[in-house]
């Protein structure tokens, strides 16, 4: 289905919501006020709340999928806090059609934004404002996490942009930024598992965690991806890996037997 006719059909539950309103001054057909002032419903009151409710509940529903889909730490997280938003707007919306009497829709809303906006800051500061990838903090939060759950089937690579000082010194620190940002977009394109979590560790180097059975074969896609890049000079990265081992405590561990070998890679590229 085209864009187009998905924004169409998306929109039908809306106008008819407003020429329900419109006409509801004329006969009541949602609602009115008696004498007394008490809210009395209209025969289309319920196909009125239930028209409003939809959108929260597909909303929900089309933020759970693509969260499910998303490639990255980012779009899933972001996709994860706008389900949660439209799925309490829902829930407060019902509840105050039951307790008529109770202000709960506001107070459900402000909460709710609150919540929203809780979550986004704290999506930001994990953000890594150059490359758009998970920062870090962040990186140090998930391997601690991934140390936890004792998975033995993953790949912890440590990555390191070849001669970066160089291309700094003799193209500017522009070239050197707009490098950074193609290869971070190379990791993306190369981490085909959604499981994979990727993150700038700082400077010109990144993190990669690797759940899966090829880990060369990512290693080999890293550097097709990046050799394809168009700049003026010669741009690569060295790869070190290590896979996860249930001697490895802490998450430092880990990370120091994957930075020795991407050590040696660096060692071995100095010798050439």
């Amino acid at each position: 289905m085209s864009k187009k006719r998905e924004t169409l059909i998306a929109l039908i539950p809306l106008i008819v919501s407003i020429v329900l309103l419109l006409m509801n001054p004329l006969n009541g057909i949602l609602f009115k006020i008696d004498q007394n002032g008490k809210f009395q419903e209209g025969p289309f009151y319920l196909l009125y709340v239930f028209i409003n409710d939809l959108y929260y509940l597909v909303g929900a529903y089309k933020a759970y999928v693509y969260s499910c889909r998303a490639k990255n730490y980012q779009q899933k997280k972001s996709y994860q806090i706008l389900g949660i938003y439209m799925a309490v707007m829902m829930i407060v919306g019902t509840l105050q059609d039951v307790f008529r009497q109770v202000p709960i829709f506001c107070v459900g809303t402000s909460l709710s934004i609150l919540i929203v906006y809780i979550s986004l800051e704290e999506q930001m500061i994990s953000i890594d404002p150059l490359t758009q990838l998970n920062n870090r903090n962040r990186m140090e939060q998930h391997l601690f996490e991934c140390v936890r759950s004792q998975d033995l089937n993953m790949y912890l690579l440590v990555l390191d942009v070849n001669r970066f000082k160089k291309i700094n010194d003799e193209h500017g620190h522009t070239q050197g930024d707009l490098a950074l940002k193609a290869i971070a977009n190379c990791l993306k394109e190369s981490c085909i598992e959604k499981s994979d979590f990727i993150a700038r560790y700082g400077g010109d180097e990144f993190v990669i965690v690797y759940k899966g059975n090829d880990v060369e074969g990512l290693c080999q896609r890293i550097h097709t991806y990046i050799q394809q890049l168009s700049f003026p000079f010669d741009l690569d990265v060295s790869i070190g890996y290590a896979q996860y081992k249930k001697e490895m405590r802490k998450w430092n561990d880990w990370f120091i037997k994957a930075d020795k070998q991407l050590y040696d890679e660096k060692k071995k590229l100095k010798g050439r």
